[in-house]
């Protein structure tokens, strides 16, 4: 092999031995300061963890040079008592799980109180809005179950079993399908609090009047009290759990609308971590419920004794672990102190950018890039979303409803599991010429590209910390007309488009970067891309399979939720509401396919630098030129 010598001689220079008694002088004062630190009875779980790696570091070296002699021993022991003590009282997987339920979770519930009372509050006032409205008008009661429903109902009283519907599927079947879709619901209530806990309060709302008039009417009817029996033996559960969700999302969105001194991003992260777990607490709830929905709840035979009686006990346990319970354990000391990022910010690493990376280990440091500019990230994106939206439709000439025909809504999305149908709204958005659009929307797509890729370059620079080449206006001509290319690609029929996309996304965005901060010719970067294959496409791959089920589970999220709540509080024709919808499917997808796009131009910017070290090796080239040069290791010099 040609490259054997010079990575021979690299070793032999890097690893050139010392003596056995320069080696311990070099190092004594260092290792003794790690016996000291393994003495205290506080310890640093950082500082053992660097403790472990250079204890490691030293036992290798010393088992090459000097493996008969004492010091390899003592380094050894060193090593070992290291790793004892990192693994030292961690609990096996049983313990924790046991810790979750008993002291972790209960902990959370308490210092997150606040937002469990609000949902509780929001929850009851809209169950007293939805018995107002039906009291109001008797027909509200179509509007919000659904014409079908209260039919069907309606038969069943007149039949003498108000409750048949809950005896119609078999126990099993009922079970499984109550509870999916219970935990969907909850999960939809929690994940919208990430919207500065409107979200969250919008679902509360939404599932509060229906049950205020679902249980109104029965009132109504004259048989409260069977339906009561009836429904609340599982509903005691059931409803109980979307409140703590709705109170899960709202200690989620408490973190972006009160930060307090964190930035808002830190903010957001404990929070949401608390919120997590809280939702992830009412899971074997809902799992309860969902038995009782299918087994218990179709026994209407039972004495009214024993269904009240289980409904107070199943209410009595909610009170019990969620209010009682938690403030018991907040009493007591914590049983592991956890960091739970309250305290101040911690420093950025600074990027290396001399390495080859995985793609793995570039999708890693493509998040860490991004969440160190989340506010100007989400900001701008959604400025240029807005932007679009407003040029688009402002000078089209004729219904807004003709403008896009996206794939289906979220909710059909759901049912017939098109889990691609976003990349064919992606391309309906983008397309021109497949479209019989003019050349002004060939220029406006050139347009959004162009902000997209110089937001993500931004978001990079901010990073790094530095800017790499002063912009001008020849720089932004480059860029642009590097968009226009994509924008061309992109124009045709989805099958050419596809294969535009596949075969020359990668380089075409590397080139978009390569080129406007100056760092590679096109043909450089031509030969990084297309040489190094693996490397290029793992991560354009990766992005792209990690999108498939984020872009799915945002759509039918959020999109569900926009337009759920807007079918309920918007009255208009039908017209106006076709309209409407368009236009905001449109800025919701705009928004959503940026920050995939910026995603992408970020990862594939940091893979540029990967593939320029693979094949120009400058960051190793550096590394053999600072060989012998001093090193700090935990404030000791080495030479």
């Amino acid at each position: 092999m040609r490259g054997a010598p010079l990575v021979a001689s690299v070793y032999a220079i890097i690893t050139e031995p010392v003596r056995e008694t320069e080696f311990i002088e070099k190092n004594k004062e260092k290792w003794q300061r790690y016996e000291r630190a393994l003495e205290r009875a506080d310890q640093d779980p950082e500082l053992l963890n660097q403790l472990y790696v250079h204890t490691t570091d030293d036992l290798s070296f010393s088992r090459t040079f000097y493996p008969n002699r004492s010091v390899r021993v003592y380094l050894n022991s060193l090593a070992q008592r290291t790793f004892l003590q990192i693994y030292r009282g961690r609990r096996g997987e049983s313990s924790r799980f046991f810790s979750f339920w008993t002291d972790e979770l209960p902990r959370v519930v308490f210092a997150q109180r606040r937002p469990l009372v609000i949902s509780l509050l929001v929850f009851s006032l809209a169950m007293l809005v939805g018995v107002i409205s039906y009291r109001i008008d008797p027909g509200f009661a179509e509007t919000i179950m659904g014409e079908q429903y209260m039919n069907m109902t309606r038969a069943n009283i007149d039949n003498g079993d108000p409750m048949a519907v809950y005896k119609q599927m078999a126990p099993f079947n009922m079970s499984l399908r109550i509870t999916l879709n219970n935990i969907f619901v909850a999960l939809l209530t929690f994940v919208s609090g990430a919207f500065f806990a409107v979200g969250s309060i919008v679902q509360l709302i939404r599932n509060g009047v229906m049950l205020g008039v679902f249980q109104y009417f029965f009132y109504d009817q004259g048989i409260f009290r069977e339906s009561f029996l009836t429904i609340w033996i599982h509903g005691a559960l059931e409803i109980s759990s979307i409140v703590i969700a709705g109170g899960a999302g709202l200690a989620m969105g408490k973190g972006l609308l009160f930060p307090g001194t964190l930035s808002r991003f830190t903010a957001f992260k404990a929070s949401a971590r608390d919120g997590l777990k809280i939702m992830l607490g009412t899971v074997p709830l809902f799992i309860i419920a969902g038995f009782l929905e299918g087994y218990l709840t179709r026994h209407t035979e039972l004495p009214d004794a024993v269904r009240a009686l289980f409904i107070l006990l199943c209410f009595a346990f909610i009170l019990w672990y969620y209010v009682l319970y938690p403030r018991r354990v907040a009493r007591r000391p914590q049983l592991e102190e956890e960091d739970l990022a309250r305290g101040a910010d911690a420093g950025e690493e600074a990027l290396e950018l001399g390495k080859v990376r995985t793609a793995g280990e570039n999708l890693s440091l493509t998040f860490s890039v991004l969440r160190r500019s989340p506010g100007m990230l989400f900001r701008w994106i959604g400025l240029i979303a807005l932007g679009t939206c407003v040029l688009s439709f402002w000078f089209y000439d004729a219904a807004p409803a003709t403008r896009y025909f996206f794939g289906g809504t979220p909710w059909t999305n759901i049912i017939d599991g098109s889990f691609f149908a976003d990349f064919s709204n992606f391309h309906e958005l983008l397309t021109t010429f497949s479209r019989n659009r003019g050349l002004l929307y060939l220029f406006l797509v050139a347009g959004v590209l162009y902000a997209l890729q110089r937001l993500a370059f931004e978001v990079f620079w901010r990073a790094l910390k530095t800017r790499l080449r002063p912009a001008n206006w020849r720089s932004e001509a480059y860029l642009y007309l590097v968009s226009l290319v994509l924008a061309v690609g992109l124009a045709f029929n989805g099958v050419v488009a596809s294969f535009f996309a596949f075969l020359t996304l990668p380089f075409v965005m590397t080139w978009a970067y390569a080129g406007y901060s100056g760092l590679a010719t096109t043909k450089e970067t031509f030969q990084f891309v297309y040489t190094n294959l693996s490397s290029s496409y793992s991560n354009f791959l990766l992005i792209l399979t990690m999108a498939i089920p984020s872009m799915w589970v945002l759509d039918t999220a959020i999109g569900g939720l926009l337009f759920a709540f807007l079918d309920w509080i918007v009255y208009a024709d039908p017209v106006t509401i076709d309209n409407f919808n368009v236009i905001l499917q449109t800025f919701s997808y705009l928004v959503l396919y940026g920050v995939v796009w910026v995603v992408l131009s970020v990862s594939l910017t940091l893979n540029f630098y990967s593939l320029r070290e693979i094949e120009k090796a400058e960051g190793l080239l550096e590394s053999i030129e600072g060989v012998g040069s001093k090193r700090r290791i935990l404030g000791m010099e080495m030479e």
